[in-house]
């Protein structure tokens, strides 16, 4: 056990010493006045770009069993090999759209429930999956879940209030769902039905215990998004007219401009919304849109999911073992937004890349003790636009190679997310 301890520290040094060189080799070019020109090739780009299919997941899995029993997991894997199956099972097949029914899943056995982060266009994800589509479907209609049911054969897309807008017939086998619903290594945490008016369909009962982590930070070259953001890298010109800063200041002859701020990574770009980013898909989204940019980023986000959008701003952010990451400076995420033609960009370029054993575990409390905090300083439940338990991003104290990661409650209030203890923090010093 000493000697496996041992080996983790060494290599945790050699990580940490290789990633302080490549940050040195980055950094040592940034203020360049010559740009570079474009290294990547659009043949290298394409195998490396992400598909809508990668990014747009469900995020969260209810399984509700033969006894009632409702039964909460975010793991990965098991949500991405049901989603696969599910699209591989509706191929070929398609009915018409449905008028708003509600639908009970209470009572549902032997069911699941796929959520998503937020409200996606039903079209958009048709398409991207190669589903059937409905006659004229419109592409402002969207939906938040997708209900299973084994019992009576069909899968139904639901919106944001549970009423069904798409239906489909499911296999008569069910034995693949089954297997893996039923796996043993699910590690289920079993969770309530929520009637109230909070927007949480199912709540945690009993206090939870989720791990830390530790990540081995990384610092991406700016030459990465700038390449993903701009359609000519060649053209590109540098704007820094001191010499001593170290910032990268870069702009286009279209006008549109690229900065990074040295001192924390935090990546802007302004550009505008042409034809370049038309979608072959023709749902015309914004949060369509916002993935064209995101595509060839490739895999040096780690895990990124969608995390909430509408028709003026979108949100993707990193995700660790299926919970969202919060922290400050643009870090772990990319934020769009869009004003009229205009389009901008906001991220960072410290990314979380190689985990580091950590045995520490945190005990989060219930749903309801999370809403009757928020309540006891001055949050009305009214008020209250999500509540999701998510991972904080936290510099390592001992070596600024480290990012630490420690699960909290979010909750977004005036269309701002921020952890409870945010929250307690701000009310405490008079803020509103």
């Amino acid at each position: 056990m000493k000697l496996m301890e041992k080996i983790i520290r060494v290599s945790l040094v050699l990580m940490i010493l290789l990633s302080l060189f490549l940050t040195w080799k980055i950094w040592n070019n940034s203020g360049n006045k010559q740009v570079a020109k474009r290294q990547t090739s659009n043949t290298e780009q394409s195998s490396s770009a992400k598909h809508p299919t990668d990014i747009f997941l469900p995020v969260k899995l209810v399984y509700q069993d033969q006894d009632g029993k409702h039964l909460y997991t975010n793991k990965e894997r098991e949500i991405q090999e049901l989603s696969r199956l599910l699209v591989k099972d509706v191929i070929g097949k398609k009915t018409e759209l449905l008028d708003g029914k509600k639908i009970e899943l209470v009572d549902r056995k032997n069911s699941f429930d796929l959520s998503m982060s937020d409200d996606l266009s039903l079209l958009y994800f048709l398409k991207m999956n190669e589903m059937p589509i409905p006659n004229e479907l419109d592409n402002k209609l969207t939906f938040r879940r997708i209900a299973v049911s084994l019992e009576d054969k069909e899968v139904a897309f639901l919106d944001e209030d549970n009423h069904v807008i798409y239906e489909l017939p499911l296999s008569d086998d069910s034995s693949q769902y089954e297997k893996i619903l039923k796996n043993e290594k699910n590690n289920y945490i079993e969770v309530n039905h929520d009637d109230s008016i909070l927007p949480v369909y199912y709540e945690f009962s009993k206090p939870i215990n989720l791990p830390k982590y530790s990540y081995i930070l990384a610092t991406q070259s700016y030459s990465l998004f700038s390449q993903a953001f701009f359609l000519e890298t060649d053209e590109l010109v540098s704007n820094n007219d001191d010499p001593t800063d170290r910032d990268v200041n870069l702009a286009s002859p279209a006008g549109n401009t690229f900065n990074v701020k040295y001192d924390t990574g935090e990546i802007s770009y302004n550009g505008l919304l042409g034809k370049e980013v038309d979608s072959a898909y023709g749902t015309e989204t914004f949060v369509e849109d916002s993935f064209f940019f995101v595509k060839n980023i490739g895999n040096s986000f780690g895990t990124l999911r969608y995390f909430e959008g509408t028709e003026e701003a979108v949100t993707y952010r990193n995700y660790v073992e299926g919970y969202p990451v919060f922290s400050d400076d643009t870090k772990g995420r990319l934020e769009f937004t869009k004003k009229d033609k205009g389009l901008h960009i906001e991220t960072n370029q410290e990314t979380i890349q190689v985990p580091i054993p950590s045995k520490e575990e945190v005990t989060l409390s219930t749903t309801k003790e999370a809403v009757m905090l928020l309540n006891n300083y001055g949050i009305a439940q009214k008020d209250i636009q999500g509540l999701q338990i998510g991972y904080t991003w936290l510099s390592n104290q001992e070596t600024k190679q480290v990012v630490d990661l420690t699960p909290e409650w979010y909750v977004k209030t005036n269309d701002v997310w921020e952890s409870i203890e945010q929250v307690i923090e701000r009310v405490t010093k008079g803020g509103e």
